[in-house]
């Protein structure tokens, strides 16, 4: 099962319930970025380490304000603290610090035991994420996600962002005897490929935390999942 709350539904056709139920024989594949852990979490990560690269080269402490703008909704941090603190830095070298760094994760306990749950029961387990090779697998190899998966897919190692169905259908045969699962937060590109393929699909209601907006009531319904829940446990 996945979930454990009640939720009240919203107008899409996602069904609002306490438990999913997933078939006997199933696969079950994540996204990554804001469904098995915050992506808030890894950008504050890269904030550090490119605080950590301007103070390095200039003395500059900039973290809290890096930080500020985030949460002001800054679209242009790194270009935002140039300016403000007149670092003679290359916007092009914070960026890479920040594509490139080794992001101080932790998997969640939640997210942890459910992942061991569902190998136990004999679930195949897989993700599929949009982003860059290094800073996806930087992200895959810090949370320890590498042990409980059996298949990854990124976008940029197989040339196709989602909701391109290149990615499904590696993953759909890979298991090409399991009922798949797909467990996502983004409606504008995480369902609409899945369903049309005959998975169950299930979102996972964005929390204050989320990077992105969650528009379920905005959407087209092919583009909505079957299920809405608001815990991954």
């Amino acid at each position: 099962m996945i979930g454990n709350q009640t939720l009240p539904c919203s107008v899409t056709t996602a069904k609002c319930l306490s438990e999913v139920p997933l078939p006997e024989r199933c696969a079950v594949v994540f996204d990554l970025d804001d469904t098995l852990y915050q992506e808030r979490d890894y950008v504050e990560s890269g904030f550090r380490a490119v605080a950590e690269y301007i103070h390095a080269h200039t003395g500059c402490e900039i973290y809290e304000q890096m930080l500020t703008l985030l949460k002001q909704g800054e679209l242009d941090v790194f270009g935002m603290i140039i300016t403000k603190t007149q670092c003679p830095l290359d916007k092009a070298a914070l960026i890479q610090t920040y594509r490139d760094h080794q992001p101080a994760l932790t998997l969640s306990a939640e997210v942890a035991q459910l992942l061991g749950k569902l190998l136990e029961s004999g679930c195949q387990l897989g993700i599929i994420t949009d982003g860059r090779s290094l800073t996806q697998r930087n992200k895959i190899r810090a949370l320890g996600l590498e042990k409980w998966i059996n298949e990854i897919v990124i976008s940029e190692e197989l040339g196709a962002e989602k909701p391109s169905p290149v990615g499904f259908l590696q993953m759909q045969n890979r298991f090409a005897s399991c009922q798949m699962v797909y467990v996502g937060d983004n409606p504008t590109k995480d369902f609409v490929t899945p369903n049309r393929l005959g998975w169950i699909t299930v979102c996972l209601r964005a929390t204050a935390k989320n990077i992105h907006p969650q528009e379920l009531d905005d959407v087209m319904s092919d583009f909505r999942p079957d299920y809405l829940i608001d815990r991954l446990s």
